[in-house]
């Protein structure tokens, strides 16, 4: 994990999630995937300014995306917000696409269609269930090949541009546009969100 992560994660706690929706203005941390597979990343976290200045923190992360985008010269990471509100610290990061998000943040993300997904060799022979909770078999999700897949290892909030269609067993539904991925201790276990 990249050094400037450390430091925000450190900061203190996750707030309460309020609100959802198809716009995304994040009350803890989480991430957001457009339906053009871009990702945003937000990080909420309690903001004590006796240990760390904001400019401080945004000239760490500035140099952080930087550095990335300098390797790949052009702009893979954008710095969407940070700013300081009433003791919390909001930290958006844009990412062009699943790729750069796993190779920068170290953690597996596959965002793409279901065709794509099986090209790649995820294997959606598991249990799933609707909005509904409705339990569906993996024949069901996945006969319309077009539809979207996201496929996480991390347990966290993901919320989407499109509406949720169904979820495999390790992912909870929080309303339409938003999930929330279980904690993963199977390595070879991964959480799907299909949209």
């Amino acid at each position: 994990m990249k050094k400037w992560m450390r430091i925000v994660c450190t900061i203190g706690s996750v707030l309460c999630m309020t609100g959802c929706g198809s716009s995304f203005e994040p009350s803890i941390t989480s991430l957001y995937v457009c339906k053009d597979g871009k990702i945003t990343q937000a990080i909420v976290e309690s903001f004590e300014k006796d240990h760390y200045s904001l400019s401080e923190l945004e000239s760490m992360v500035k140099k952080e995306i930087s550095t990335y985008n300098n390797r790949y010269g052009e702009e893979k990471i954008v710095l969407n917000r940070l700013e300081e509100k009433d003791q919390t610290l909001y930290l958006l990061l844009d990412y062009e696409d699943a790729e750069v998000y796993r190779s920068h943040s170290e953690e597996y993300c596959f965002v793409g269609t279901i065709d794509e997904a099986l090209d790649e060799g995820h294997s959606f022979y598991m249990d799933f269930k609707d909005v509904d909770y409705e339990e569906l078999s993996a024949a069901v999700v996945t006969e319309n090949k077009k539809n979207h897949v996201v496929i996480l290892k991390e347990e966290g909030v993901v919320q989407l541009e499109k509406p949720v269609k169904y979820v495999s067993n390790n992912v909870e539904i929080i309303s339409d546009h938003m999930v929330q991925v279980m904690p993963i201790e199977d390595s070879a276990e991964y959480a799907y969100i299909i949209f």
